[in-house]
């Protein structure tokens, strides 16, 4: 009977580590890294984008705000 209730434990206590370790491996697998690092550099491209968008309306609430001419780059001359 001890024997028996031994041989459970060792088969649970088995079945629950290879379990763990396989979730553990996917996790750590090339392709949920690559996804990862999709995922990270998706969302700094959107928050480059975002930052661009909201500079070039503060930029166009300063020159209307200050009177400065708002030509566009084309109307412009280039005194460089």
């Amino acid at each position: 009977m001890k024997k028996i209730f031994w041989f459970i434990v060792g088969t649970a206590v088995g079945v629950y580590a290879v379990t763990r370790l396989k979730k553990r491996a996917q996790v750590l697998a090339p392709e949920s890294l690559q996804a990862s690092a999709e995922k990270v550099a998706s969302a700094i491209r959107h928050f480059g984008d975002e930052v661009r968008a909201g500079m070039a309306e503060r930029e166009d609430e300063l020159r209307e705000a200050l009177g400065i001419d708002t030509a566009t780059n084309e109307q412009r001359e280039d005194f460089r």
